[in-house]
Parts: structure tokens; sequence; C-alpha cells
């Protein structure tokens, strides 16, 4: 394997890796920002809703 070529290889193997470390932490900041609206729209709910939604995931 020549220079060029082996540059290219590590070239492609790190945009991968970047490209995978981008992904996770897209993904974690989605969830992350998901539970917190899912919190604040739990807060504002009424008792009634929250207690059939306790219900629901007791299942």
């Amino acid at each position: 394997m020549d220079i060029s070529l082996a540059g290219v290889v590590v070239a492609a193997a790190c945009a991968a890796i970047a490209f995978g470390i981008a992904r996770a932490i897209a993904t974690s900041a989605r969830r992350r920002r998901q539970a917190r609206e899912d919190a604040n729209a739990q807060t504002r709910q009424s008792r009634q809703v929250r207690r059939a939604q306790a219900r629901k995931h007791r299942r």
C-alpha cells in the first residue's frame, strides 16, 4: 500500500469514527431533550392524568 492510499484509508476511517461520535451525541441530546419535554408536560397535567399514566406504565 503506497503512502497516498494509506492516507486515504486513514482519512476515511477517521471520518467514519467522527460521524459515529457525532451521531451518538445527537441521539443523546435528542433523548435528553425529549425526557425534559416529557417531564415538563407531566408537571402541567392534572392529577388524574398523571395517575392514569402511572397505572399504564406499571403494566
